[in-house]
């Protein structure tokens, strides 16, 4: 048997948002274990124009032209960078990020039948939206007959992972979505009056228009009361907001964010589905107490009752005000937060999972972390 250097491939057309940081942050793990790593991607409106810097050194970098609307033109050129990146570099792990790189990887990988591991990691399945019944059963045949082309499903929360287990019937393994150590320092301050923040993408998935329907139902007794979104997107979703009287600051660094989080009296998640949301991750590290919508992801990272509560969307308003009346509840919620944050989202476990699903074993003094070994015959 010879060991040699860890090679990995990761692909995704998504690189923004929840699903960007998670693959910097394996990124960096893997650097300091010693991998070799190169990045298939697709950019989005709000991908940062630093991508390439937010990575380590020596990531190599294959850009695919979005082509938004084109899917088929994009499926295409997506399919033909991700086989020649997989031709050219002969990696040892191919990692697939978000849904249609994980549809189009792995018939890649099929196809090429490269002798290497594949993983899948959705980030939030795509057939969630419990208003779209028929577009669900669509995207979950997707699902169900991609599962059948071999790569090992990784869930980025346990309610993502259990659903990637009835679907595939594959063994399913866990990566928790980490937290930057950077928000477990962050000393909190409220600000003088009730405020209330959210963070994310104005879209269909997070139900900006049920967060403007809370504001508008805890100002009939708060009047007081702020309620700031944080992020950008949908112009048709910033207008409900500012009608309800919502603050949107667009998108923001994470020296703002931080600002946001330590100035907030709680966090409120109206999401419809998640996979695991980071932006509720920062605020439970930040010591935040949390309000969130009752829905897959949301309840994977909040537990009802010790760190914030998980409830129905018609439930939402009434737990708001409730934490805005109660200093005591807010404290020794935004305690229990930090502490579990730490324990499930803190980088020590999210190492110990990257170690288990690369298969890394020893120890590297080079870099000060894990050192990558793959065994071949």
């Amino acid at each position: 048997m010879s060991c040699r250097e860890l090679r990995v491939i990761h692909a995704t057309e998504c690189a923004a948002a929840g699903t960007l940081s998670v693959i910097v942050s394996l990124a960096h793990e893997l650097y300091l274990a010693g991998a070799r790593q190169t990045i298939v991607y697709s950019t989005r409106p709000e991908t940062p124009p630093d991508f390439e810097g937010l990575f380590p050194p020596g990531v190599e970098f294959v850009a695919v032209p979005a082509d938004r609307g084109l899917h088929l033109e994009f499926a295409r050129k997506f399919s033909s960078a991700l086989a020649r990146a997989v031709r050219e570099r002969k990696p040892d792990v191919v990692h697939l990020h978000s849904s249609k790189a994980g549809f189009l990887g792995r018939m890649v990988c099929a196809l090429y039948r490269r002798p290497c591991r594949v993983l899948y990691s959705p980030h939030g399945l795509s057939f969630l939206d419990p208003d779209k019944h028929a577009l669900n059963a669509v995207f979950r045949s997707l699902e169900w007959l991609a599962a059948g082309l071999g790569a090992v499903p990784v869930g980025c929360g346990r309610g993502e992972a259990e659903l990637l287990a009835r679907l595939s019937g594959r063994e399913v393994m866990l990566l928790e979505n980490p937290v930057d150590e950077f928000f477990f320092g962050l000393p909190r301050s409220p600000a003088t009056g009730p405020t209330v923040m959210t963070l994310g993408r104005l879209s269909r998935q997070k139900a900006p228009e049920t967060f403007a329907a809370v504001a508008r139902s805890v100002r009939q007794r708060a009047p007081e009361a702020r309620f700031i979104w944080v992020g950008d997107g949908d112009a048709g979703y910033r207008a409900v907001l500012e009608e309800a009287g919502c603050e949107v600051t667009g998108w923001c660094d994470r020296a703002a964010v931080a600002r946001h989080l330590a100035g907030a009296h709680l966090y409120l998640q109206t999401s419809r589905w998640e996979g695991l949301p980071i932006s509720v991750i920062q605020a439970l590290a930040a010591g935040v107490p949390c309000v969130v919508n009752d829905c897959i992801g949301n309840r994977d990272a909040v537990e009802n009752g010790v760190d914030g509560f998980v409830v129905a969307p018609d439930a939402l308003a009434g737990r708001v005000l409730q934490l805005l009346g109660d200093a005591r509840l807010r404290e020794r919620f935004g305690a229990a937060a930090r502490v579990e944050a730490a324990r499930r989202f803190g980088r020590s476990a999210f190492r110990a999972q990257v170690r288990q699903i690369y298969g890394i074993t020893e120890l590297a003094p080079s870099r000060g972390s894990l050192e990558a070994h793959v065994v071949s015959a």
